[in-house]
């Protein structure tokens, strides 16, 4: 079993109220560390990494406005591209979520609020039209993401690059995109058995499998 296949099972198997389910990330040496793209949704940061499984050191964190990568010459895409050439990422994860605010903001809304703080948005109301008008969907900003980061030179074909969708509210992680399909992806295997993972005992890291509550009564973005 693979890194990211492994994650997403144990994740499904501690939301079905497994207690043994965990990740070994040292079985999965060959594949760490990741880099991840989220969106900048604060109800993100109790999710990541914990929800995967893997230590802060492993885990190399980009995020933007809906997970999302404008194009194949953006800032967030020459992250990830450094993320692998500088600190040897050797997997991607592209990780949308449910109940994304960009995909359900509208420009009247996003320029009440930017009025709000006194912004004078007479020359820029059209930009931020054209801004909104690229999300869609959860699911769809996720593949979008994933076929630029594919399709980029400045990214190894041999990196799988993953698309996830995670529930805000459960922690639930589900495939979008499986990139060890895609050519190129390296078959890297773990050495450990697809046996149950130790039990919460045997781990000292705090990581899931080890008593870590996915999701939970998360609040709604702009409240406190």
């Amino acid at each position: 079993m693979r890194l990211v296949e492994a994650m997403v099972e144990a994740n499904h198997r501690a939301l079905a109220g497994d207690s043994r389910a965990g990740l070994r990330p040292a079985d999965f040496a060959n594949s760490l560390p990741i880099a991840a793209l989220t969106c900048i949704d604060p109800r993100m940061h109790p999710l990541m990494p914990e929800v995967l499984g893997v230590a802060e050191e492993d885990f190399i964190w980009v995020t933007s406005a809906g997970n999302r990568i404008a194009h194949l010459g953006c800032d967030t895409l020459l992250t990830l591209s450094l993320a692998c050439a500088v600190h040897r990422a050797r997997e991607i994860l592209v990780i949308g979520h449910t109940d994304c605010p960009f995909c359900n903001l509208r420009p009247p809304q996003l320029l009440q609020h930017l009025q709000a703080l006194g912004i004078d948005l007479a020359q820029a109301a059209g930009k931020l039209n054209d801004f909104l008008s690229q999300f869609t969907d959860e699911q769809h900003n996720v593949q979008r993401a994933v076929q630029l980061a594919r399709s980029s030179v400045l990214i190894a074909p041999t990196i799988p690059i993953h698309g996830l969708l995670v529930d805000i509210h459960s922690g639930r992680l589900d495939w979008i995109v499986n990139g060890y399909q895609s050519k190129g992806a390296p078959a890297v295997e773990s050495t450990a058995k697809t046996e149950p993972a130790a039990p919460p005992a045997a781990r000292t890291d705090g990581r899931l499998g080890g008593g870590y509550k996915i999701g939970g009564d998360l609040p709604p973005i702009g409240s406190g």
